[in-house]
């Protein structure tokens, strides 16, 4: 009877503790340094949330755009470079990645929660119902759903199931292979263009859009929808970043430190004509070795932007469109203009060689070039690893670990 009477005290005990803390937890003001999830359904919690977006797709966008930088040809790990520490470095640069590579795991995980606060801002923006202002409802949502259709077009882009098979999984759900994981960006695309009417926000759109057929090698559509991409003089669409959310190429491919080195071939193009170091700047760090190593100067501080899209990039989608249909006169004069923003002098040709060339430099150390070499290797030999190493990153161990859809 005692040890019952014990238990009873020690029940009674612990709820009175529950209570009281419910009762104390209850009674506290809000916090002052976030904002409690249920409080992000408001109106007034929009700009916040924008940001908060804003600033997931920036901590994701550099990361990857830096290892997929490194698994092409562009940059190279080499551990006679000071401070290039990082096996998990080398066997992406390799092409040698395992499914438990952390290097991958970050980014992974980084790009999910992208997707899922994206699509999530839709959600809560359909649970506040009317705005007060109709028209930050909108841009509510265009934002929600471009950075659904960006993350759904990085993980068609950048990640796979195999090293030739590219794709993600959403919600921890089966396989979506790349062809069907841009098909649902496209359609978070087209919803964004829905809901904005600025001119220069639904250039940008359109570029996007043109992109990811210019991939999927859908050349009538990408035509369309770069004729009304971004245009010469429109800003670039960028990662923003900061001394607190820094460059991830200031600060493992840059000046910050040197795990990743530029490919020497990109001197060479300097020397060939130094006019070019206005796209493509290099810096310099002594090796271990006594070998003269370069880096890429194009981020060189902690919150330089990294361009996603520009409307350069968008004249040279159109310029090999061009030379796909046969008009190589007006790809010219397209490549021209991209090089004429760069104090760059004319060229007198142009055909698929020197756009692949052109698309290199402009985009130099943008992530693109492992797409290009993937897409361009069947005709040109772009591709500079085997047939049997990774083309794309993998989807993570601990995905497929947690996820029955995901052998």
């Amino acid at each position: 009877m005692k040890k019952y009477t014990i238990l009873l005290t020690l029940v009674l005990f612990t709820l009175i503790i529950i209570f009281s803390c419910e009762n104390y937890v209850t009674s506290v003001d809000p916090l002052i340094d976030r904002v409690e999830d249920e409080r992000l359904t408001s109106e007034g919690q929009v700009d916040f949330t924008i940001n908060g977006v804003h600033t997931r797709f920036a901590t994701t966008h550099d990361v990857l755009t830096v290892l997929a930088c490194l698994l092409s040809d562009e940059l190279f790990f080499d551990a006679n470079v000071p401070n290039a520490t990082f096996p998990t470095f080398n066997d992406i640069d390799i092409g040698e990645i395992t499914l438990d590579n952390n290097s991958v795991d970050g980014p992974f995980d980084g790009l999910g929660e992208l997707r899922f606060f994206a699509d999530d801002f839709v959600r809560r923006v359909g649970d506040i119902g009317d705005f007060e202002v109709p028209a930050k409802k909108s841009e509510a949502l265009f934002y929600g759903y471009l950075y659904g259709g960006i993350a759904r077009y990085l993980y068609a882009t950048y990640f796979g199931l195999s090293e030739n098979v590219g794709g993600g999984v959403i919600d921890e759900g089966e396989f979506i292979p790349s062809v069907d994981m841009y098909a649902l960006a496209l359609a978070k695309l087209q919803l964004a263009l829905q809901n904005t009417s600025d001119e220069y926000l639904t250039r940008l759109v359109n570029s996007i859009i043109a992109r990811i057929y210019l991939y999927t090698e859908d050349y009538t559509s990408a035509a369309t929808y770069a004729g009304n991409g971004l245009i010469d003089g429109d800003l670039p669409f960028q990662s923003q970043h900061s001394v607190e959310s820094d460059n991830y190429f200031w600060q493992q491919a840059g000046i910050g430190r040197t795990q990743c080195v530029v490919d020497w071939r990109f001197l060479d193009y300097i020397e060939q004509d130094p006019a070019e170091e206005a796209r493509i700047p290099l810096g310099t760090i002594m090796g271990n070795n006594d070998t003269l190593y370069y880096m890429q100067n194009k981020y060189p501080t902690e919150n330089s932007p990294i361009n996603f899209i520009s409307w350069q990039e968008n004249g040279l989608m159109l310029a090999e469109l061009d030379i796909r249909s046969g008009n190589n006169a007006g790809a010219l004069v397209r490549i021209n203009a991209v090089r004429a923003s760069h104090g760059l002098s004319d060229l007198t040709t142009a055909d698929m060689d020197v756009l692949i060339l052109e698309r290199e430099k402009e985009l130099f150390v943008t992530g693109a070039r492992l797409v290009d070499q993937r897409r361009f290797d069947a005709d040109y030999h772009t591709w500079h690893l085997g047939a049997d190493k990774w083309h794309y990153f993998p989807i993570t161990e601990s995905e497929r670990n947690i996820n029955p859809n995901i052998d």
